[in-house]
């Protein structure tokens, strides 16, 4: 083999991690921005809502359980879903 070669192979592995690596990183920020809305739509919805007459339409409760499984399966860690589960009904109460 020669130098060119080797150059050449040597710069097509590195191409190869820096997409890879570019790749990696928008998956991720991708996943962040679908937990950040996810979270934003669940405080919406665990929000008592009424009507146009003023009657308590209450909440969904088959939503806000199917956003906290998506969560669960977006979220890195089981810990860090338990941690943004038990900070949650802090945040609602204080709404």
């Amino acid at each position: 083999m020669n130098d060119y070669q080797l150059t050449r192979d040597a710069a097509g592995n590195i191409t190869t991690r820096y997409d890879k690596m570019l790749r990696d990183l928008r998956d991720d920020y991708e996943d962040e921005l679908v937990v950040a809305s996810l979270i934003k739509y669940y405080n919406l919805c665990s929000v008592l809502v009424k009507d146009e007459g003023g009657m308590d339409m209450g909440v969904d409760e088959d939503l806000l359980r199917a956003i906290e499984r998506i969560l669960q399966g977006y979220m890195s860690t089981f810990a860090e879903f338990n941690a943004w589960m038990s900070t949650r009904g802090k945040q609602d109460e204080s709404q």
